[in-house]
């Protein structure tokens, strides 16, 4: 069955929280299942921190990352979450130019995992799926896989149809883009037609 490229869900119980100090872990104390946390941050932490702190509360999980740009300490935080045994899988949605100064690229991206487990798009989104038998948790985030000592805002819940469209993207990216970042046959990287979602279509 296609997903729809939108998702719309009933009211849920939510946590708004606010904090310039508080850790990702006090941010998302008390998570749990039927339950939306949203937040605002001054920088204090990043998305692999989120990341981490959701895994101490699902277990062991299937892993997407979507981001913009990726600080080395960040990826390399992901192969600890691995030894750790908090990863079942890890797969990563990364911007296509991806040589951005001191940082991590698609390519330092595959050398720890292989090219099948990263696809380069033109992209902005940030988010993180986490799913396994008992959570399908989505964060989505204004921050990237890297520090940045700036206000930050983001939502996590727990909601298999809304992680479920998010899944679906990442499918899509990867069943149409070439693995590890390398460029399409016609040399352009740009965004797939994501022919297998179903898409909202304008009201002319």
């Amino acid at each position: 069955m296609s997903q729809a490229t939108a998702h719309l869900r009933p009211k849920r119980v939510a946590r708004h929280r606010v904090s310039k100090a508080a850790s990702a872990r006090d941010m998302i104390e008390g998570f749990d299942h039927g339950m939306d946390v949203c937040g605002l941050t001054f920088g204090q932490f990043s998305l692999i921190d989120l990341i981490q702190a959701a895994l101490e509360i699902t277990g062991p999980a299937d892993v997407v990352i979507s981001t913009w740009s990726a600080g080395f300490y960040d990826v390399d935080a992901t192969k600890r979450f691995r030894d750790d045994g908090l990863l079942r899988s890890i797969r990563f949605v990364m911007d296509a130019a991806s040589m951005k100064t001191g940082q991590a690229s698609v390519h330092d991206v595959a050398g720890l995992y292989g090219a099948d487990a990263i696809r380069s798009t033109r992209t902005h989104a940030k988010f993180a799926l986490i799913r396994n038998d008992d959570w399908a948790v989505v964060i989505t985030s204004s921050m990237n896989l890297i520090l940045n000592a700036r206000c930050e805002q983001f939502e996590m819940t727990d909601d298999p149809a809304r992680c479920g469209m998010f899944a679906s993207f990442v499918d899509a990216l990867f069943d149409e883009l070439p693995a590890g970042g390398a460029k399409t046959r016609n040399g352009d990287q740009s965004l797939p037609s994501l022919s297998g979602m179903e898409a909202v279509q304008p009201n002319l």
